[in-house]
């Protein structure tokens, strides 16, 4: 018997080549300003692909015999922590042991820190302090030069990637972005992209009163365009035997907002109710079959946010469920949903987007997960 084709819709992981769609400039972008030591920073609101495209950027770099490094800021629960895993990653990256023992013993001498290598896996195992009152500040700007000392001494390039870089800023104070601009602006022979998935975050540490203004180019991740998701999505089914018609292909975007992660997703759930019921032709109402599915899969984790929020919260929801953001402060709308004044409707909205309910994309609140206002709306319609 022979198996069922696999599913060629991916959400939830950092998705490969075979299932990227469009991002072609950006991409290109990526790969030629890190390659050339540039210092890059990545704007996009969360479930928009920022993490697989860097993924694949960083694969590509390392086809050309490029280092690369990736951490995710928001992992670590301290500035020690953090910096003892670039540290690790770093001295990984730039391996094999005889390119970096020297290095080790002279960082070791000046920082004084706990450090073990396995010379057969090359892994690295480094230890700044023990205790809550430990400072790492003093030794910061020694970590940071790191990559810099070691390409430069070696004669190879690295990429790095410091992701949900927005929560950088949390660790000791502000004061790590003056020492981290002082020590990769010095380093001609590694890329930087720093990038954040909250936007007016990453914005405000690029403003002109912090260090990292004017620091290298931004790149803001659009959605990507319907006419290259129903390219995509079309070819996927049509090379597995199947088809979605035009109105169900587009209420497939609709009802996903046409973020990436949720158009995967709501193909990816369509593929797999198709092939449950070994159904070649698919159309809307399939899309809607699905769609009430996934919501109704959801509706603990919709109902625990609910109960969360404020009533003028929920009014301000629930008036974007139903009339969008285009005129939620118009005297007609804060009438029909009972929202007040303008300032607090705009107080509500703040809040929501700072709780990652809502976020901001071209000057527009829009919905992060694009199926709570089908919950809404079926709970109040």
């Amino acid at each position: 018997m022979s198996s069922s084709p696999q599913n060629p819709f991916v959400f939830g992981e950092i998705i490969d080549d075979t299932g990227f769609v469009n991002r072609t400039a950006e991409l290109d972008q990526l790969v030629r300003d890190l390659g050339d030591g540039q210092k890059i920073f990545l704007l996009s609101p969360r479930r928009f692909g920022k993490s697989s495209l860097v993924a694949t950027a960083m694969l590509r770099l390392k086809k050309r015999h490029i280092r690369t490094v990736n951490l995710t800021v928001s992992s670590y629960s301290s500035y020690t922590q953090f910096l003892e895993k670039f540290a690790e990653k770093v001295l990984r990256a730039a391996g094999p042991w005889e390119r970096v023992k020297d290095w080790i013993t002279k960082f070791g001498r000046e920082a004084k820190p706990e450090i073990s290598y396995n010379v057969n896996t090359g892994e690295v195992n480094l230890s700044l302090g023990r205790g809550s009152a430990y400072d790492p500040g003093p030794i910061a700007p020694e970590v940071f030069a790191l990559p810099g000392e070691l390409a430069k001494n070696a004669g190879f390039r690295m990429a790095i990637c410091l992701d949900e870089f927005q929560q950088i800023s949390a660790f000791n104070g502000g004061s790590v972005e003056n020492v981290l601009r002082n020590q990769v602006q010095e380093q001609r022979e590694v890329g930087y992209v720093f990038a954040g998935s909250q936007p007016s975050l990453m914005q405000e540490m690029l403003s002109s009163s912090r260090p990292f203004h004017k620091a290298g180019p931004q790149i803001f991740l659009d959605k990507i365009a319907a006419a290259d998701w129903k390219e995509f999505i079309g070819r996927q089914l049509r090379n597995r035997g199947r088809v979605l018609d035009d109105a169900g292909m587009d209420a497939l975007l609709q009802a996903a907002d046409l973020i990436p992660y949720d158009v995967q997703r709501i193909a990816h759930e369509l593929w797999d109710y198709a092939e449950l019921r070994d159904q070649r032709q698919l159309d809307a109402s399939d899309v809607n079959s699905v769609i009430a599915t996934l919501v109704a899969n959801q509706s603990t984790y919709y109902e625990i946010l609910w109960e969360q929020l404020s009533a003028r919260q929920r009014a301000a929801l629930q008036a974007m469920a139903y009339r969008g953001d285009s005129e939620i402060y118009s005297q007609a709308i804060r009438e029909e949903f009972r929202l007040g004044p303008a300032s607090s409707v705009q107080k509500a909205i703040h809040s929501l987007d700072s709780r990652d309910v809502l976020d901001r994309y071209k000057g527009r609140y829009f919905f992060l997960d694009p199926l709570f206002p089908y919950w809404i709306r079926s709970r109040t319609g």
